[in-house]
């Protein structure tokens, strides 16, 4: 027991050590576990699949084959800016409601080509062109001081910081932030939406699984011109979809969301957005190649309604804008917003549970587990088993609902400390079932032995139970041994008492309680009770009888023994000290069947049983001896002598021998 209760402490110990190293990973995002949690979310969204619907973005390809076919016709990559005019001309003709660009134009080119951009730009007005980041003041310091100038003198963006409320609780976020924006070409920007496309940081293991809504720009901050708290270019695009105006979209730094026209998109404390993915881009957005788009080779009414979302594609080669998703290792950056605006449109947000109820979440369950490895039980191991695999289908129910709870740190607790304590249990179960066997197969037959440990039935702590007690003895042996070696004494008790054992063991099945010199006590039905506990007994009296006088016949002996049967409540278990345990019974049966074996002596019967033996036993033929009086009751005992076992053709007449004393 003491082992026992060194292993739970073990466990326990392990449970808290491990409770608190997870809590600490929780809310400090241990890279390590982290992107195993986040693995655990993929593996959902593989086994969701994807969710194929009509899409509100479409997606225009710069695509080898539209690169190539225009190098054919004398228009080399970085195309000039009157073909992306012709692209807004026939999309926005077709009905398009907003254009974005996944394209970069920072810097001017041809002059006509520029001018004819810019009118197309300001002639459609829903119209957001990206831009790239400046992310460090040392990298931005490295800069001609002349382009510096120009680039600081086009604020344009500006004008699109975000309105904000509960403005304090930023200080409780740690937003993406840079230190400068490069503007868009100043004449285009004055005529186009312009913000970042930046995905910003990528999880740990380099999968995108959210973008920006927010993007602080310190330049902005320290000239003192502006909060520098920015929208990325996809909140522009949807919010340009919903009909809200992106110089009055409003930030809620308390409840963490944008507010676009109505609907609100949720961020998390560092201003992202969780992706709620369909699946792989190609899959999930009809997309058209730029090159169709301008000859006119795409069906009417494919961009009708729709946010065209222009960028470059996998296999757009030397134009290298791929991502990780959850989907696909070689996913164009394009496909990563045209999720994003598709998200924000239809309200599609994976909400994961923030670090602090991840925490309480895991510290309820770590301590159930605890709760449950106190007990020594094979259900609650089942059910330790069980809890991770109900988890994880919760957890998968959830997340379909678009709700993410942390799954990696409850299932790590559970299958760390639920191991150790089911391994424990095991090796502490086979220690003691090994212990029983050396124990019960001194005492009881094989199968009994066996019997027991696989049922596990065997209560060494003590019982009380009705038992048969028999007890043996050699009359006489002691004076008659006097005259023996002592060699010749312990060589005749050897053989003896092994075949009285193999007798009481094997035949019928009894647990020989103890040898005291030439006399043996054996019980029946203990540890293992059986219907005919009083008939074996009887039999097996019968039988060592038998046996003896083959003894007797072999050696040349002429000794005789006297058999005393009682039946009664008596406790019964592993008696002892710590030391020294034997499992034996207590109890005035005991006492009682020795009283009974002591007068054999005195009575003419080789085999004494009382009248409790008698009446159980209806097969068996007695002889009333009488009422005698016993040492330690203080009424006499009605006693009968065992004649023998009833022949099949004897009737009913043969009772009237066991009832004349009555």
């Amino acid at each position: 027991m003491a082992k026992v209760g060194g292993d739970m402490k073990k466990v326990h110990l392990l449970n808290i050590v491990l409770t608190i190293f997870m809590l600490w990973a929780i809310m400090y995002r241990f890279e390590l576990t982290d992107v195993l949690d986040l693995k655990i979310l993929d593996l959902f969204y593989r086994v969701r699949g994807e969710l194929i619907s009509n899409s509100d973005v479409v997606v225009v390809g710069i695509d080898e084959y539209s690169l190539s076919t225009l190098e054919v016709e004398g228009d080399t990559w970085p195309w000039k800016r009157d073909l992306y005019g012709k692209l807004l001309e026939k999309v926005f003709e077709d009905g398009a409601k907003v254009v974005a660009f996944d394209v970069s134009f920072t810097e001017p080119g041809d002059e006509d080509s520029d001018n004819y951009f810019a009118s197309t730009l300001l002639m459609y007005g829903n119209v957001v062109l990206g831009t790239y980041l400046i992310n460090e003041k040392s990298t931005y310091s490295l800069y001609n001081e002349k382009l510096r100038k120009m680039i600081e003198e086009n604020r344009s963006y500006l004008d699109y910081a975000y309105k904000m409320k509960n403005f304090k609780e930023l200080a409780l976020l740690k937003p993406f932030t840079v230190y400068k924006i490069r503007p868009i070409y100043e004449p285009f920007a004055v005529s186009a939406y312009s913000a970042t496309y930046e995905i910003g940081s990528l999880d740990a293991d380099g999968i995108v699984r959210r973008v920006p809504l927010l993007i602080v720009e310190e330049w902005a901050n320290e000239s003192g011109i502006s909060s520098g708290i920015l929208p990325h270019m996809n909140v522009i695009a949807a919010a340009l979809f919903l009909g809200a105006s992106p110089d009055e979209m409003m930030l809620d730094f308390s409840r963490k969301v944008v507010e676009l026209n109505g609907k609100s998109v949720p961020f998390d404390s560092s201003g992202y957005m969780h992706l709620w993915y369909y699946g792989k881009g190609p899959n999930v957005f009809k997309e058209v190649p730029f090159y169709d788009v301008l000859i006119d080779k795409f069906k009417k009414g494919t961009f009708k309604d729709k946010v065209v979302l222009v960028g470059y594609t996998a296999t757009a080669k030397g134009l290298y804008d791929l991502r990780i998703t959850p989907f696909s290792n070689e996913e164009a950056g394009v496909y990563v917003h045209a999720n994003a605006i598709e998200n924000m449109i239809k309200g599609d947000f994976l909400k994961p549970i923030p670090p602090f109820y991840n925490a309480l979440l895991l510290i309820a369950l770590m301590t159930l587990l605890s709760l449950l490895s106190s007990a020594k039980n094979k259900m609650i191991n089942t059910v330790i088993l069980a809890i991770p695999v109900i988890y994880i289908l919760v957890s998968y129910v959830l997340f379909l609902q678009r709700v993410y709870v942390t799954t990696f740190y409850p299932l790590l607790g559970f299958v760390v400390v639920g191991s150790v304590k089911i391994l424990s249990d095991f090796l502490s179960e086979s220690a003691e079932k090994k212990r029983m066997k050396e124990f019960l197969y001194r005492y009881v037959p094989d199968k009994v032995a066996e019997e027991l440990i696989s049922k596990g039935e065997l209560k060494l702590g003590g019982e009380t139970k009705n038992i048969v007690v028999l007890f043996s003895d050699i009359k006489g042996f002691t004076s008659r041994s006097e005259k023996l070696t002592p060699e010749e004494v312990v060589s005749f008790l050897n053989v003896y008492l092994t075949k009285m054992s193999e007798i009481i063991r094997y035949k019928y099945d009894g647990t020989i309680d103890k040898f005291i010199g030439d006399a043996i006590m054996a019980i029946f039905g203990a540890p293992v009770s059986y219907e005919n506990d009083v008939e074996r007994a009887l039999r097996c009296a019968l039988e060592m009888r038998k046996g003896l006088k083959e003894l007797n016949k072999e050696y040349g002996l002429d000794l005789d023994s006297g058999i005393g049967i009682h039946y009664g409540p008596a406790i019964v278990g592993n008696i002892g000290a710590p030391f020294r345990m034997d499992y034996t019974c207590i109890g005035d049966t005991v006492n009682t069947a020795s009283r009974i074996e002591h007068l054999t002596r005195e009575l003419d019967a080789e085999v004494i049983v009382s009248e409790e033996v008698m009446k159980r036993a209806n097969s068996f033929t007695f002889e009333y001896l009488g009422d005698f009086a016993v040492k330690g009751k203080s009424e006499k005992l009605r006693l009968y002598k065992l004649v023998g076992e009833k022949l099949s053709e004897e009737n009913e007449e043969v009772s009237n021998v066991q009832k004349g004393g009555r």
